[in-house]
């Protein structure tokens, strides 16, 4: 990929300028002939673009040239670019497009072969489905993509990506279960979860992560063996203990990543309060929120509404 256009793109990126970002992908992509992985990143990032600013219209009409253009072009090895981010996929359920993105996600699955090569970026469309499906409260379609990742941990006991992979599928089973009431199979997974965590060889994973182009080939088929994304691991799966009433284990979690220096967003920490105001009291609370004060309550009842009822308290 061309070193000026790269920058110019990681510049947009860092101001969250996604509508530039997107004609920098238009302008790009009529400069001259476009290299194939090239082009599949440029229709990536548009949609991504499209995705970020909630426009699912032309973030449809935008993956469906990238799906028809990429059957035809891309190695089958590759179709699972297409459906390996999850903002893509819910905000195309905006326009209520979120079905063929579901048959975009099949074709992959038909088609592709099982690599070892393809595995992360497999695995990355597995997640972002089923996380989808978790948002959008579609809970019954959850099994078959849950299935997926199952079997996709079960190829290779030595894969790289293997703890990222089993916290996330955990995740996502944990969440599963909830929805069914199947209460003592989420005390089961739970208490294998927590072993595992507890268990971890820090020393094993990479301190840094190798950074590639968002979006690219690359980036989506990427390593995820580095402490920064078991990091966000830990982060996603703290944030689901709190949604299913996990209060204790979700504490227990967003105090080791904050002691070990991870730093909640907006999001995460109003989950961290929630499961302090449902696990321990209101002193604990007041605590928490002292520790953090660059956050507004208005911030956290935003992602998660039910805090509201604490406002008067703090």
């Amino acid at each position: 990929m061309r070193e000026n256009i790269v920058q110019a793109f990681q510049e947009t990126v860092a101001q969250r300028d996604h509508q530039g970002m997107i004609n920098l992908m238009k302008k790009y992509e009529q400069s001259g002939e476009l290299a194939v992985n090239e082009r599949g990143w440029v229709y990536w990032n548009i949609s991504d673009g499209y995705a970020l600013l909630r426009e699912p219209e032309p973030l449809y009409a935008n993956h469906l040239a990238f799906f028809e253009w990429g059957k035809q072009i891309l190695p089958p090895e590759q179709y699972h670019w297409f459906v390996s981010d999850s903002t893509q996929a819910l905000s195309l359920s905006l326009g209520n497009y979120f079905n063929h993105w579901i048959d975009w996600y099949r074709y992959a699955c038909d088609h592709a072969p099982r690599l070892d090569c393809n595995r992360a970026v497999r695995f990355e469309s597995h997640r972002a489905l089923s996380s989808t499906f978790w948002a959008l409260e579609k809970h019954n379609e959850m099994p078959y993509v849950l299935e997926h990742m199952k079997q996709l941990i079960d190829e290779d006991k030595q894969w790289d990506n293997l703890l990222f992979a089993r916290i996330t599928y955990n995740k996502q089973r944990l969440a599963y279960l909830y929805h069914t009431r199947n209460e003592r199979e989420v005390d089961v997974l739970l208490h294998e979860t927590m072993h595992l965590i507890d268990n971890m060889d820090w020393t094993s994973l990479e301190l840094v992560k190798k950074e590639e182009v968002v979006g690219s080939w690359k980036d989506v088929n990427s390593c995820r063996n580095s402490q920064r994304d078991i990091h966000i691991a830990l982060n996603n799966l703290a944030c689901i203990l709190a949604d299913i009433e996990q209060s204790e284990e979700s504490v227990k979690l967003f105090r080791q990543l904050k002691d070990s220096g991870y730093v909640l967003n907006g999001y995460a920490f109003s989950k961290y309060i929630y499961s302090v105001w449902k696990s321990e009291d209101i002193g604990a609370v007041r605590e928490a929120m002292a520790a953090n004060q660059s956050l507004e309550f208005s911030e956290l009842t935003k992602h998660t509404p039910t805090l509201v009822k604490i406002r008067d308290q703090i």
